[in-house]
């Protein structure tokens, strides 16, 4: 088998809250999806706007000392690293935007008073700050990867642990883009769901006959990664292996999806082989489901194609109807639920689905979270521009 990765702890914060909040926001059945206000920058003269907004405004900067304070207080560990035999070279950091910081941005093209911080626009800027936070001086890496750049960043950090770079690496994605440029584009691309004001949670409808589109949330996951022989060696709990997966690309749009299911079929196989995991094994698949009309039948049919029968035994979930499309942070958050889901034994459910689409005919948990014995998990991430991912984890057994 392949070396793995060992997850040891999760710093997460999304609409529904921060760390458990959100798991048990998910399980609930609860969504962040509201109105946007003044303070995120729509005017209440203009036409309403909707997504799934952090508690209070936050930077990116702010966003990340957070997070990575949640993550290392999960996996047991403090500052300085070196006080617990860990040699900082060894540490790896890779952690993806999707964009910068849009509130420098704001800064830098506002002429403020005060003089702005324009390098915290620069995409890089994440990795570097938490590499410093870590004091962390193995290598630093900041992956761009569209909507599946905070997958892309988990499986850059499995590869550095598996070729014996790192001992522990700290991986994610953030974003924080609810900002009138940036849904006024996307409106503009017509990807944004249609909303009823009366209902808003309902706008986001992944497989659902008629689904229209996504919202944008707020978020993002770090995860601490460790060698096998570092897990043990600290007695580190284990919230679930990363075992194995793939990075791709459908060579296709720049922003439309290929319809043809093969290379996101080709690219599931590889990563279960990657991760030395038969296809019988597969118990779980947490989805993109971006509630779009392409994307939610490709996933579906490709599944069916990689999986044969057993697609029919795996439960899937979409978590995107409850804290909204994170964009750069998607993949990050969505793989932390997969990892919270084989360590809880907890499958969340999927809103909306009702009415079916007869091709997106997977089995999900509806209304609230399910108990399912999942001992195997498969996250997807798909990006504009034709970018691919996917990863595989196992529950941590005994």
């Amino acid at each position: 088998m392949n070396a793995c990765a060992i997850v040891t702890g999760i710093g997460l914060e999304t609409g529904l809250g921060r760390g458990q909040r959100t798991w048990e926001g998910l399980l609930s059945g609860r969504s962040a999806i509201v109105r946007l206000g003044e303070e995120r920058g729509f005017s209440a003269d203009a036409p309403p706007r909707y997504g799934a907004p952090l508690a209070r405004l936050r930077t990116i900067d702010d966003l990340l000392d957070q997070l990575i304070a949640d993550a290392l207080e999960d996996a047991n560990l403090r500052l300085p690293l070196s006080e617990q035999g860990i040699d900082p070279s060894r540490v790896g950091v890779a952690i993806g935007l999707s964009k910068g910081d849009l509130t420098r941005l704001r800064e830098l093209v506002g002429w403020p008073d005060h003089e702005p911080d324009w390098t915290r626009f620069w995409p890089h800027g994440a990795a570097s700050q938490v590499s410093r936070l870590l004091g962390a001086t193995g290598p630093s890496l900041a992956p761009v990867a569209a909507c599946a750049t905070g997958l892309v960043a988990a499986l850059r950090g499995l590869e550095w642990i598996r070729r014996g770079e790192c001992d522990l690496v700290v991986v994610g994605g953030v974003d924080v883009s609810l900002d009138p440029l940036v849904i006024a584009a996307f409106a503009r691309m017509n990807a944004l769901a249609k909303v009823d004001p009366s209902n808003p949670t309902a706008a986001m409808r992944p497989w659902s006959r008629d689904r229209s589109g996504f919202l944008v949330g707020e978020g993002g996951a770090l995860l601490v990664l460790e060698s096998p022989a570092l897990a043990r060696r600290r007695g580190a709990r284990s919230l679930a292996r990363l075992v194995g997966g793939a990075i791709g690309s459908d060579a296709f749009h720049p922003t439309n999806l290929d319809p043809n299911p093969r290379r996101l079929a080709e690219l599931i196989l590889q990563a279960l082989d990657d991760g030395a995991m038969r296809v019988q094994e597969l118990d779980h698949l947490n989805v993109h489901g971006t509630a779009t009309s392409s994307n939610d039948p490709l996933e579906c049919q490709a599944a069916r194609r990689a999986l044969g029968i057993q697609a029919d035994r795996v439960i899937c979930v979409a978590n995107k109807p409850q804290f909204g499309h994170l964009l750069g942070g998607a993949g990050a958050v969505e793989l932390a639920v997969a990892v919270w889901t084989l360590s809880e034994g907890v499958v969340p459910p999927t809103l909306n689905t009702l009415p079916r689409d007869p091709v997106c005919d997977l089995q999900v948990v509806v209304s609230r979270g399910q108990p399912r014995p999942v001992r195997t998990a498969l996250k997807i991430s798909l990006g504009f521009g034709g970018h691919l991912a996917a990863a595989v984890l196992r529950r941590e057994e005994g």
